[in-house]
């Protein structure tokens, strides 16, 4: 009975010595095996093992992540907490070709991202490469699972010298029932999966010295197919005014403030990661606010000519295909400087909303027809509402949409706060009963019939000082018609054309239309005087 009982003990102490003999090998091979894929892209550098062999559990700390190659046109480095392998099979990672690995856990990891510009790159290099690191690092094993908690990163630039411009935190990444032999790219890690969450607080990313782009958060779910953009923000360091103000050039200077942008009905095709490409069911924004400022006292540079609705959309950078985008509680605001004036005018487009159907930024995607229908209430005191078609066209240059436009009745004089920073006249009294306008526009020009319906419209002029014009007022009233309804014998409508500025948006078109249909209905030379803007010499390229 001693002897067995001795030689019970031998082999449990030759088993003690070898599992401590062996982990100490597996210690000492870890960086090796670790790091032994040759085509790897990064290398992964510790200081310290905890190796627990009968729990299946590896845990790595201090961790650096190099890449292999340094002159790329964007390089990531990293440092981590920890890094830790759950549930994994021994005997295939200590002696097998390939390790099967049921978690891999990345503890509070900070990545540095630095984008070369001496190499030519594009924007979206800077998230394919983070992408390229995750499946760098998941495809050393058969890994079911990946989880990521408490990530951050920081964005520099370098050219003679290193430069921050961005930063983030809060990322977290939690990937179920990973397929690393089957390769997606549209997701963060670039495999098959059954499914993945991300998300992502506090973005930061100066565009410039004066400009700044911030995120307050983003979240995705595959399951839900749903994507999740809160408290977006595009801000200069001191106002839009006053950078239009102090800007060499006349151009629009815009901020952004969007509080929540989701997409859902998220398609397979989509790529959130890389090139970007959104096929999906549903866009909604919520709350956004847009404010542009043009400054007219500045010389306008030489621009390109602008396109349609058609030519927007397809101006978008990456691919999309959206059945529907609705905008909801949102405002629009343009301000103008006008010539000689020192403050802005502003057309404030509040409670708007709007549905835009069959959006499509790929030519070879696109068929049928783009719809947009809008509302919003302009300056506190004008509901108006808009209806467009736009057929998609092969040929850029056959691009045209038809449009239907309404404003319900208001009091003319409330016109005054937008006039007053435009031209020298008050409206003293007025009430507009009906204005609607038809649009087939056409590159180069539009066709259009207009209706504006009104009564009681008095005008008076004032000079530079504000101060009343009478006589000149009372000339304005007689060559200006003071009613214009169904029931009046003079009672007109307008069918007219209108020549489009090609260097001008679409918008333009539209104002320059209603300008033209109010001057065919309101006749008078005064009037006309007071609202026609002249081309300038050469040919409205700087209007």
């Amino acid at each position: 009975m001693k002897k067995i009982i001795l030689a019970l003990g031998i082999l449990i102490f030759l088993a003690i010595v070898a599992i401590v003999i062996l982990e100490k090998w597996v210690v000492q091979k870890l960086p090796e095996i670790i790091n032994g894929k040759e085509d790897r892209a990064y290398t992964i550098l510790f200081e310290d093992v905890d190796f627990q062999l009968f729990r299946g559990k590896i845990g790595l700390h201090g961790i650096s992540i190099l890449p292999v190659e340094e002159e790329k046109s964007v390089t990531i480095t990293g440092t981590m907490k920890s890094l830790s392998l759950d549930g994994v099979n021994m005997f295939g990672f200590i002696f097998g070709k390939v390790a099967e690995i049921d978690e891999l856990r990345f503890d509070s990891p900070n990545f540095i991202f630095v984008r070369n510009d001496s190499i030519a790159s594009k924007p979206a290099d800077m998230s394919k490469e983070f992408q390229g690191l995750f499946g760098d690092l998941v495809s050393r094993g058969i890994i079911h699972n990946v989880v990521l908690t408490d990530g951050s990163g920081e964005f520099y630039t370098k050219s003679d010298s290193v430069r921050k411009f961005g930063s983030f935190e809060g990322f977290e990444i939690a990937a179920v029932n990973l397929e690393t032999d089957s390769v997606r790219v549209n997701y963060a890690i670039p495999f098959k999966l059954e499914s993945i969450k991300t998300s992502m607080k506090n973005l930061l990313v100066n565009i410039n010295q004066d400009q700044t782009f911030t995120l307050g958060s983003l979240a995705y779910d595959s399951k839900q197919e749903k994507f999740d953009f809160f408290d977006l923000q595009l801000k200069y360091k001191d106002t839009n005014i006053e950078v239009a103000k102090n800007a060499k050039v006349q151009k629009d200077f815009i901020e952004v403030d969007v509080k929540h942008i989701r997409i859902e009905q998220i398609n397979a095709k989509s790529n959130i990661y890389g090139n970007w490409a959104v096929v999906a069911g549903l866009l909604t924004i919520d709350s956004l606010h847009l404010h542009d400022v043009r400054n007219k006292n500045k010389p306008r540079p030489f621009e390109p000519e602008k396109p349609m609705f058609e030519g927007m959309v397809e101006q978008i950078p990456f691919p999309l295909e959206i059945d529907t985008i609705k905008v909801m509680n949102s405002k629009i605001t343009y301000s103008q400087i006008s010539e000689g004036k020192s403050e802005p005018g502003s057309l404030i487009f509040e409670q708007l909303s709007a549905k835009i159907s069959h959006a499509v930024s790929l030519d070879s995607l696109q068929s049928g027809e783009l719809l947009i229908h809008g509302e919003a209430v302009l300056n506190g005191f004008a509901p108006m509402r808009m209806d467009v078609k736009v057929p998609y066209t092969s040929d850029s240059t056959k691009e045209n949409f038809h449009l239907e436009a309404s404003v319900d009745p208001f009091s003319l004089p409330s016109l005054n706060g937008i006039l007053g920073d435009l031209v020298s006249v008050n409206i003293t009294s007025g009430s507009m009963q009906k204005l609607e306008i038809t649009m087939d526009a056409t590159r180069f020009s539009s066709s259009n019939f207009m209706k504006f319906q009104y009564d009681d419209l008095k005008l008076e002029l004032r000079d530079d000082n504000a101060q009343k014009k009478k006589l000149m007022s009372i000339v304005a009233n007689v060559l200006t018609s003071s009613n214009n309804l169904p029931e009046n014998k003079n009672y007109k409508t307008a069918t007219f054309q209108t020549e489009r500025n090609v260097y001008r948006g679409t918008f333009n078109l539209i104002w320059e239309s209603l300008r033209e249909g109010m001057l065919e209905i309101v006749p008078g030379d005064l009037m006309q005087i007071l609202m026609k803007e002249q081309d300038p010499p050469d040919g409205g390229k700087r209007r």
